[in-house]
């Protein structure tokens, strides 16, 4: 008989070889809108909220485009499973046009939001200020999904380091474009605010470039790059796979991103400073939850392996594995928020008058992040099962029938602002983690393996 211990020590440490680069590649993505966070912060409260506001509507919006596209990596780690890596090439070509679809049904969302951003009712400030920002991001759409693509495909095939090494380079170009155009330096005319959003912009155009040159022309994937390009012929076959899981996906993604999305749009109503410590709370929280996202993304990779391979032990000793490391993870990080919240907020360079608020949200952060990192976990490997429907049937309960309605009830009718806001919207991922621990233990008892040609 196997011993356990052996066993899930296995698990761990192979778990933590595929996740380590995709951690290290998320939290160069988070860290691009640190960064813009601080090097905005000293321009002041109304420009770092605004900063926020942009961002959140266009990420509330990529919770569908990313979502959609966040099957390739399934799909691809299915057929590396079965043995078929070379056809996942087929996978990524159909997700470059489903990434050219998004882009528009994004970018057009996006205009409209530019161009009546008076409907948020946000503060006088953050409306002169954030349509501008959210102009310029919004033509960052396509390298930005094209990059996800290339991402996915990579991951899939198990080969995390390659986007970890190109975000990590996107995000130091950020910070150095940040540096130069937002304050003017090496003689050029320091633009402020939209100088972020530039850089931002320039990043994602160098790192779309640089993964798409890669799985094309380089040496290392010549394995997974047929000779002759396929044509469109087996492209539209494939595509219906991408909709058919990805557009579950992106219901769930939305759902919760939408959720934190709204949560900032109500907070606010309640003004600048309000708006501004709501921002930084949750910038710093997104770094805990990028990790423990990239845990499970290589959840979601390994899993698909074995439901690849037909192994339904396997896949329950992975998921053993990865709720211990996600938990272990955040109770160390509850930790450092609440202890080290003053030191934290110094880091944003904060105003005085904006400390008092921010303060007793990290503390609330420490709480809902624990939950967050749980329904990553189940989430994502949900995803490996092909059990979309469900996730995304759970997000939705969770997210908007619960966390919105319970925020804006404590939030705004019981004058509770930004604190009830963050209960709210804590007692969701609580909902959401718990059923979805309980849906992939309880899909995994009765797990049909489906053939290659049911996606």
């Amino acid at each position: 008989m196997q011993n356990p211990f052996k066993t899930y020590k296995v698990q761990i440490q192979q778990t933590l070889k595929l996740a380590y680069p995709i951690i290290l590649g998320q939290l160069g993505i988070v860290l691009m809108g640190v960064a813009d966070m601080l090097m905005v912060g000293p321009l002041g409260s109304e420009e770092l909220a605004s900063v926020n506001q942009a961002n959140n509507l266009f990420f509330m919006m990529s919770g569908l485009t990313f979502g959609v596209l966040f099957s390739v990596s399934t799909l691809v780690s299915i057929k590396v499973g079965q043995k078929r890596s070379a056809d996942g090439f087929i996978t990524y070509r159909a997700g470059l046009v489903a990434a050219l679809i998004l882009f528009a049904f994004q970018f057009i969302i996006l205009q409209v939001f530019v161009h009546n951003f008076h409907w948020l009712k946000q503060d006088a400030a953050i409306e002169r200020l954030a349509p501008g920002f959210l102009n310029i991001l919004s033509w960052s759409i396509l390298p930005l999904l094209f990059n996800v693509v290339t991402r996915q495909f990579t991951d899939g095939l198990g080969h995390t380091k390659i986007a970890m090494l190109i975000t990590l380079g996107g995000l130091a170009l950020n910070v150095f474009l940040c540096y130069v155009l937002i304050y003017g330096h090496f003689g050029v005319t320091a633009l402020g605010l939209n100088g972020a959003a530039y850089a931002t912009l320039i990043s994602r155009i160098v790192m779309a470039l640089v993964g798409l040159w890669y799985v094309r022309y380089s040496a290392f994937m010549r394995e997974y790059v047929p000779k002759a390009m396929p044509g469109w012929s087996k492209i539209k076959i494939e595509l219906p796979s991408i909709w058919k899981m990805g557009l579950p996906i992106a219901l769930q993604t939305f759902a919760e991103w939408a959720c934190f999305g709204l949560s900032g749009v109500m907070v606010g109503w309640y003004g600048a400073k309000q708006l501004a410590a709501h921002a930084v709370a949750l910038s710093f929280a997104s770094i805990s939850y990028m990790v423990v996202s990239g845990i499970a993304m290589a959840g979601a990779i390994i899993v698909g392996n074995k439901y690849g391979e037909k192994n339904r032990d396997q896949i329950r000793h992975a998921a053993h594995a990865i709720f211990l490391i996600i938990g272990v993870f955040e109770i160390g990080t509850a930790l450092i928020f609440i202890f080290g919240n003053h030191w934290i907020a110094q880091l944003y360079e904060v105003k005085a008058d904006v400390m008092p608020t921010i303060l007793p949200l990290f503390i609330l952060a420490a709480i809902f992040q624990l939950a967050d990192g749980i329904q990553a976990g189940a989430m994502n490997m949900l995803r490996g099962i092909k059990d979309v429907n469900w996730s995304s049937g759970l997000s939705i309960l969770s997210y908007w029938v619960i966390s919105l309605p319970l925020s804006y009830l404590l939030g705004v009718w019981q004058d509770w602002q930004v604190y009830g806001i963050w209960i709210g919207f804590t007692v969701g991922l609580f909902v959401a983690a718990m059923l979805g621990v309980w849906r992939f233990y309880k899909h995994l008892q009765v797990l049909t393996f489906e053939d290659e040609t049911d996606y």
